[in-house]
C-alpha cells in the first residue's frame, strides 16, 4: 500500500522538486528518496512517500513481536534521486533501539546514491515500545523527516501479591497464616528455577516460614499463577522479618523479593503449683498362667511373694494388686476374695497367695496378653464392672506375665504384640507409666532348678518395647526374681499436666522457690512438664511451672 505525501516550495523563477519516500521493501526496508526537476537544483520541491503495512500510519516501522534476549532488525534506505548532493547531516533514534552500522552510512549522497540504515530491536522486558528515527538533512522545507518504531518486547515477568504483608501484633503463640499468588504477568513463558522458591527467616528462630509443593522447574504460562503460604508463629516479643524469594527467567527481577513483617506481644502469665506427695502409687495386674504344667509354679510364686510385699511396702507404693489367668474363658476377671490387695490390706501376703493358687484346670492354650487385655477394657473396668476400681487415674501401670508356654493371643483379634503395648499404654496420660515383665521361658526356651519352659518370646518382646523386666521361670530363686520386680514396682510422679496451653520458650520451672534449668522437658502431647528418672522431685518438694499461656487468637 503506498500513499505520497507531497510539500512543493519554489524561490525565484526556477524550481526543484525534491521527492522524500519512506518504502518496506519486503518486511524490512524503508526507503527515503529524493527526485530531481528540470530547473537548477537552488529551489526545493519535496515528495514523501511510504509503503508501510498500516495503511493508518504511513510512516511506521513495525518491528512486531520480539523475544525477550532475541534480535530483530529493520532496514531504511536514503536515497538521492535528485541532481543536487543530499546531505544527511544527523540521525537519531530512540533510546530502546540500536542503529548497528553508524560507521558505514554515507552522510553526502550524490545523484542517484544511496545508504543504508540498520536499525536492531532487541527488548530486555515485556514491553509495548514506540520510538522513532529522525533523519536531518539539507531540505530546508522539511529538515527532519520523523520515521515511527513500533516493538513489541515478550518476556515472563513475576509478579509476587501481595509484595509486602505486616502481620501487625498478635498474641504471642498465634499463628498467623498469609496466601500468596506467584504470578507471571508477562507474554512469555515464565519458568521457575530448581529450588528458586525459598525463604529468608532474617530472624533465624523459624518464626516465619514458607509452605508450598510447588515443583522444581515448574513453567507458567502468561496470566498462570500458583499459590504459596507464608506461616508466622511468633515465640518470642522481637520484631520479626522474613524474605521470601522466587527465582525464575525474568530477565528484569531474576530474584523476586516479598517481604514480610511482625512483632508479638505476650498473653497472660500462668504459675501452676503443684506438691509431690505420693510419688509411688502403681497398679500392678498379675497374668499367671492356669494350665495343667503351672502348679509348682504357683505355689513357689505364693509361697515367696513376701519378698516382693515387704520391699514395695518398705518404698511407700501405695499399691494395687491384683490377679487374673491366662484362660480367655476367665473374661480377665481379677481372682479371689480379695480381688484388689492395697497398702491397708489386713494381709496383703496372704490375700496374694490365695489369689495366686488358680489350680491348674484352666486352657492348654496360654493367652495372656489378650486377658490382661479383657481386665483392663470395658465391660469389666466401667462402673460396677468385675474390675471397677483397680485401675486409678494417677497411677502406674505395671503388668507381670508369669507362664511356662509361648502366647498365643493373635489369634483372637489378629492383633500383634505392638498392639497390645499400644492398647496398655494407652490408658495412660504418659505412656512411660507403663511397663510391663514376664517371668517365662525367655527366647529360646529353658529348663533348670525351677523346672522347664518353652519360649516365651512374645512376653520378652513386650517387655522390652515397654523397659520392663524379663526374668526365667527356670530360676527356683524366686525371692531374687521377686525383690527385682518390687524394686520395678515404683512410680514417680514425673508428670506434671499444665492447667494451660503455654508458649513453650516461655516455661520456667521452679522447684521449692530454686530455678531448674535441667532434667525435665515440656511434652506437649501431654501438655505436662515430665521430669526424667534422676530428677524427679522429692516428697513434700513444691513444684512451680510458670508460663506465658498460649493466645485464644480470637482477632
Amino acid at each position: 500500500m503506498h500513499s505520497a505525501h507531497r510539500i512543493v516550495a519554489k524561490f525565484g523563477t526556477a524550481a526543484t522538486t525534491l521527492v522524500m519516500a519512506v518504502a518496506l521493501v519486503g518486511c524490512s526496508e524503508t526507503t527515503l528518496i529524493t527526485t530531481p526537476d528540470s530547473g537548477l537544483p537552488t529551489r526545493v520541491e519535496a515528495i514523501i512517500e511510504v509503503a508501510s503495512d498500516h495503511p493508518s500510519d504511513p510512516y511506521l516501522v513495525d518491528f512486531g513481536e520480539v523475544y525477550a534476549g532475541d534480535v530483530r532488525e529493520k532496514e531504511v534506505t536514503i536515497r538521492n534521486l535528485g541532481t543536487d548532493t543530499l546531505q544527511v547531516q544527523d540521525l537519531q533514534i530512540s533510546d530502546q533501539f540500536e542503529i548497528i552500522n553508524q560507521d558505514d552510512i554515507t552522510q553526502l549522497l550524490a545523484p542517484d546514491a544511496m545508504t543504508v540504515v540498520r536499525i536492531a530491536y532487541s527488548p530486555l522486558r515485556d514491553e509495548h515500545i514506540e520510538g522513532s528515527l529522525n533523519v536531518a538533512s539539507n531540505d530546508h522545507e522539511d529538515p527532519v523527516i520523523p520515521v515511527r518504531l513500533l516493538g513489541e518486547g515478550l518476556a515472563p515477568a513475576v509478579h509476587i501479591d501481595p509484595p509486602s504483608y505486616d502481620f501487625g501484633n498478635p498474641e504471642l503463640g498465634c499463628v498467623g497464616q498469609l496466601d500468596i499468588t506467584i504470578s507471571n504477568v508477562g507474554r512469555a513463558p515464565l519458568q521457575i528455577q530448581e529450588d528458586g522458591i525459598w525463604y529468608e527467616d532474617l530472624g533465624g528462630n523459624g518464626e516465619l516460614t514458607l509452605v508450598h509443593s510447588i515443583p522444581d522447574g515448574t513453567v507458567l504460562d502468561p496470566n498462570e499463577s500458583v499459590e504459596a503460604q507464608v506461616h508466622y508463629v511468633p515465640i518470642d516479643v522481637q520484631p520479626d522479618t522474613g524474605i521470601l524469594h522466587v527465582e525464575t527467567n525474568d530477565p528484569m527481577t531474576p530474584d523476586a523479593q516479598a517481604e514480610h513483617y511482625g512483632i508479638a506481644h505476650p498473653g497472660e502469665p500462668n504459675i501452676d503449683l503443684y506438691e509431690q506427695v505420693g510419688n509411688n502409687q502403681t497398679d500392678i495386674l498379675w497374668v499367671v498362667d492356669n494350665s495343667c504344667s503351672m502348679s509348682e509354679e504357683q505355689s513357689s510364686l505364693a509361697a515367696n511373694f513376701a519378698s516382693f510385699i515387704q520391699i514395695i511396702d518398705a518404698i511407700d507404693v501405695d499399691y494395687h494388686i491384683g490377679v487374673t489367668t491366662t484362660d480367655v474363658a476367665d473374661q480377665g476377671e481379677l481372682q479371689g476374695t480379695e480381688t484388689i490387695i492395697t497398702p491397708f490390706s489386713p494381709t496383703p501376703t496372704a490375700s496374694f497367695a490365695a489369689n495366686v493358687n488358680l489350680g491348674i484346670n484352666g486352657a492348654g492354650v496360654e493367652q495372656g496378653l489378650h486377658t490382661a487385655y479383657q481386665a483392663l477394657s470395658s465391660p469389666m473396668t466401667d462402673p460396677g464392672g468385675f474390675n471397677d476400681g483397680f485401675l486409678r487415674e494417677g497411677a502406674g501401670l505395671r503388668l507381670i506375665f508369669v507362664t511356662d508356654e509361648q502366647d498365643q493371643s493373635g489369634t483372637i483379634q489378629n492383633w500383634s504384640v505392638q498392639d497390645y503395648v499400644s492398647y496398655f499404654q494407652s490408658l495412660k496420660a504418659n505412656p512411660e507409666h507403663v511397663a510391663l515383665s514376664d517371668i517365662s521361658g525367655g527366647l529360646n526356651g529353658c529348663s533348670g532348678g525351677g523346672g522347664s519352659a518353652t519360649t516365651g518370646s512374645d512376653f520378652v518382646m513386650a517387655t522390652d518395647l515397654t523397659g520392663g523386666m524379663s526374668a526365667s521361670i527356670c530360676d527356683p530363686n524366686w525371692v531374687s526374681t521377686l525383690s527385682a520386680l518390687a524394686w520395678f514396682a515404683q512410680s514417680f510422679a514425673d508428670t506434671f499436666e499444665l492447667s494451660e496451653t503455654p508458649v513453650e520458650d516461655s516455661i520456667e520451672v521452679r522447684i521449692d522457690n530454686v530455678p531448674v534449668f535441667v532434667g525435665w522437658v515440656y511434652d506437649s502431647a501431654l501438655q505436662a512438664i515430665v521430669f526424667d528418672v534422676d530428677h524427679v522431685p522429692e516428697n513434700d518438694e513444691t513444684i512451680e511451672i510458670e508460663y506465658v499461656v498460649l493466645g485464644t487468637c480470637s482477632d
